[in-house]
């Protein structure tokens, strides 16, 4: 029986130190995950040689070291990385071009480094280089640029270069980041197109209001004729709103600011995060959106080697919506104390009745990674069908709003006109 030195986290966070038997490492690192530790360092006697979850574990505990020595806001990072992001994803997949014909990802990076044309992605490729020459890994130089690449893909990268499984663990994350892009493009476009026919609806039904229909009450004044009242209700309520208009637009400005003051604090936060979970056709967007990423990244974590308790809190961060955040934390406590992960999720109501019986078979077989990747297909898929029909009612509705308004101004004015051509004759 050997004895091996370990250094340990408890559920709070807490490092313990201590000495455990086991006949070999592997059934001495299960020992401590069965008392509720994650391991950090585990050394036979003096000499011996730390597992491969613990390089992960030690690697992940100096990546954290070196974002909170920057002083660096995740949220505020996520809020403005986007384009950066995706900068990062095309490096990435130039050193996967590199990298996957045989060439080291030392001299891959020192490549991309001397012949990437574009400057952003250059200036990505040179600070990487430095890091390297400066002995740093691949993991430890990505998070040094958090903008750029992701902190749960660090850990992911680490793991790959622990295991030896670089290339694939490499796939693995541009194929996570291109589905997290893609959807983020698609909500995009969903939202512009709708935008776009609301502000030419209202553009057409100003341009009535204020252009057109007080020339038509001018020359019928000059004819001596009179607007009908569906005419003149329109043109006394147009201006009404542009009298009243500076008082509506300084009242929204305010309401904004103020909202946002609001939401800025933790109670406003988690309110206005409840209610959008529960608005009509968004709330379902919102849901899936955040199903989607954490569904994706838990796979990607687990088939790159990475433990459950350090997937689930990896991917804790990438819920953005604080209610169902919140879920989600309830739930990975449970799962910290014995629950399984479906058990867990059905009883937070993280995830549908559906997914989570599909989770319970890929337990249960031992093929939870795989398991957790056909639900994510599941989850894209009801995003993208709810963004279409969104998209397809937002539409409609504006098109049927100016298309009343403006049939309605238009036959004012042609029995206002038909009425003043009766008189005259």
């Amino acid at each position: 029986m050997a004895v091996f030195n370990y250094k340990a986290r408890e559920k709070d966070g807490t490092i313990v130190s201590g000495t455990i038997e086991a006949a070999e490492r592997r059934l001495a690192m299960q020992r401590l995950q069965a008392k509720g530790l994650s391991p950090v360092t585990l050394k036979e006697g003096a000499t011996g040689a730390p597992s491969t979850f613990a390089k992960i574990f030690e690697r992940a505990k100096a990546l954290r070291s070196n974002r909170n020595a920057k002083g660096g806001n995740e949220n505020s990072q996520k809020q403005r990385g986007a384009k950066r992001e995706s900068v990062g994803l095309l490096v990435l997949k130039r050193l996967m071009e590199l990298h996957g014909s045989g060439l080291p990802v030392g001299d891959s990076i020192r490549i991309l480094s001397q012949r990437l044309s574009d400057k952003e992605q250059g200036a990505i490729a040179q600070t990487l280089w430095r890091d390297l020459s400066e002995g740093s890994t691949l993991a430890g130089a990505m998070s040094r640029q958090p903008r750029c690449f992701p902190s749960s893909i660090s850990y992911v990268i680490e793991a790959g270069e622990a295991t030896g499984n670089l290339a694939p663990v490499l796939r693995k994350v541009i194929d996570y980041l291109e589905e997290k892009q893609g959807i983020r493009k698609k909500m995009i476009a969903s939202m512009a197109y709708p935008a776009f026919i609301c502000t030419i609806a209202t553009a057409v039904v100003i341009l009535f209001m204020t252009v057109l229909l007080p020339q038509i009450q001018g020359m019928l004044d000059r004819l001596g004729g009179e607007m009908t009242w569906s005419a003149r209700i329109l043109i006394d309520g147009s201006s009404f709103i542009a009298q009243i208009g500076p008082f509506l637009l300084l009242g929204l400005v305010i309401g904004i600011i103020g909202f946002r003051q609001w939401r800025s604090t933790e109670s406003g936060l988690g309110r206005t995060d409840s209610w959008l979970l529960k608005l009509p056709l968004l709330g379902k967007i919102f849901y899936f959106s955040d199903l989607f990423q954490v569904g994706n990244l838990i796979s990607t974590l687990l088939e790159s080697g990475i433990n459950t308790t350090e997937t689930l809190r990896l991917t804790e961060r990438t819920v953005k919506n604080t209610a169902l955040r919140k879920r989600f934390n309830i739930a990975r406590g449970q799962v910290n104390e014995g629950l399984s992960i479906a058990q867990a999720f059905q009883r937070n109501q993280f995830m549908p009745d559906l997914a989570v019986d599909i989770l319970t078979v890929g337990e249960n077989t031992g093929n939870l990674a795989h398991s957790m990747n056909e639900i994510t297909k599941g989850f894209r898929n009801e995003l993208t069908a709810r963004l279409a029909k969104l998209t397809t009612l937002v539409s409609t509705g504006a098109l049927i709003c100016a298309f009343i308004l403006v049939a309605l101004i238009a036959m004012g004015i042609v029995t206002s006109v038909f009425q003043v051509s009766r008189s005259l004759s």
